[in-house]
């Protein structure tokens, strides 16, 4: 931050950037920052292919009318998904960008989610994107960021949850019938692990942004001094910051504004896992191949206190996918591409066709999956990214030259 913005008011100021930022940022759509998760997810998806593709299986897929509509449905929710996040971010800035440029910015944050480790995120760049536009200083952008993932992991948990007390343990994984023997296979193991630093992280963030910021930096300059952490003070001070910050930024925030982001955090991460639903819907649970559909049934029995109708079914599905989500959030690969494609397998194996049945469909739903939910931002954001960081550098410099230092 430059010595005149730490002068100006904390309301006003604006986090200083420089020309290396933006060059970083368009450096991110080069082919090869592109190519690296490409590689990764269909990598896994070839190896698939070569190792476990079955022609005559292949030929058994039947496409009918309510194939190709369950499949039109996952594309709907993919632009339900963006709509949600875009109606959130207009809410949490109170109607400050138009929706064009929400779309642009959704866009630009979900690109930087895919080429990013997912233990890592797109929230750094979408920090660095939002501070950049207009009227956004440096305790509103941080708000912004903050509150998104306040809200994000409290519906997240919460939902997870209702679902395990709903469904019991076997929602987590297949054959999972104990919560004593979660540590049991690697799988559940990673999960255990997983949702614990997800809820701590989580908790923590609540407690410092919604209850008691103050305090919260305490603890954390408190940690800043402690023997192999204090090499992270710097960083956990300007956390204890940051959350001090969003939560001056949120006092006198009215019912709607929290109502309305929750709802639309709501909506966006159900259309996330519906997406998948409908690929399962198209292919699995209404299949014509008495092999794929005995495979399923065979889950939704008494035996394993899942006699569930169609609907119900579509809920259980939803809550495996949400557990199998938490591995992906911690990927150290970029948009968690190679293990998405693997946990998909692996977390779907009782009722979807596995290597025992039919591996080549399960196959073909993962690789339509990641199409919609990751290479389609991919796409996009090879195109909007590039465009953003014209119009932002084009815009810098012409307020630079009108400056009075230029001018005079």
């Amino acid at each position: 931050m430059s010595d005149e913005n730490k002068n100006q008011p904390l309301d006003n100021q604006q986090t200083d950037y420089s020309e290396k930022d933006y060059q970083n940022l368009l450096n991110s759509v080069s082919p090869w920052k592109i190519a690296i998760p490409i590689i990764l997810g269909l990598g896994v998806v070839v190896y698939m292919f070569l190792t476990k593709f079955k022609a005559e299986e292949f030929a058994k897929i039947s496409f009918q009318t309510h194939t190709y509509f369950w499949i039109l449905m996952a594309g709907v929710f993919v632009c339900i998904r963006h709509l949600c996040y875009m109606t959130r971010l207009r809410i949490i800035t109170e109607g400050h960008f138009s929706w064009w440029k929400c779309f642009e910015l959704i866009v630009i944050w979900e690109f930087s989610s895919c080429i990013t480790p997912s233990s890592v995120g797109g929230s750094a760049v979408s920090m660095f994107v939002i501070s950049q536009e207009k009227g956004m200083t440096a305790p509103r952008t941080v708000m912004i960021i903050l509150y998104t993932v306040v809200i994000d992991t409290f519906f997240f948990l919460t939902a997870l949850l209702l679902f395990f007390l709903t469904f019991g343990p076997i929602m987590i994984y297949p054959g999972l019938t104990d919560i004593s023997n979660i540590f049991g296979n690697v799988w559940t193991s990673a999960f255990a692990v997983a949702y614990l630093f997800m809820l701590s992280y989580g908790s923590l963030i609540c407690y410092g942004v919604l209850v008691n910021a103050g305090a919260m930096r305490a603890i954390l300059n408190f940690l800043g001094k402690l023997p192999l952490i204090n090499r992270f003070k710097d960083t956990l001070a300007n956390f204890g910051n940051d959350m001090v910050t969003a939560s001056a930024e949120l006092k006198g925030k009215g019912w709607k504004f929290h109502v309305g982001s929750i709802l639309a955090t709501m909506g966006a991460w159900m259309s996330r896992f519906m997406i998948l639903n409908c690929l399962i819907l198209a292919f699995v649970t209404f299949s014509d191949s008495p092999e794929v559909k005995n495979h399923y049934d065979s889950l939704f029995t008494a035996a394993n206190g899942l006699e569930l109708n169609v609907v119900e079914q579509q809920f259980f599905i939803y809550a495996r996918e949400q557990a199998m989500y938490v591995l992906m959030a911690v990927s150290p690969t970029p948009g968690a591409a190679g293990a998405a494609e693997l946990a998909f397998l692996s977390f779907h194996n009782d009722y979807m066709p596995d290597e025992k049945t039919n591996v080549t469909l399960a196959t073909i739903i993962a690789t339509v999956w990641r199409m919609f939910t990751f290479y389609s931002y991919l796409l996009f954001g090879a195109i909007v990214v590039p465009r953003w960081v014209s119009s932002v550098i084009a815009t810098r410099n012409a307020n630079a030259a009108g400056s009075p230092e230029k001018t005079a």
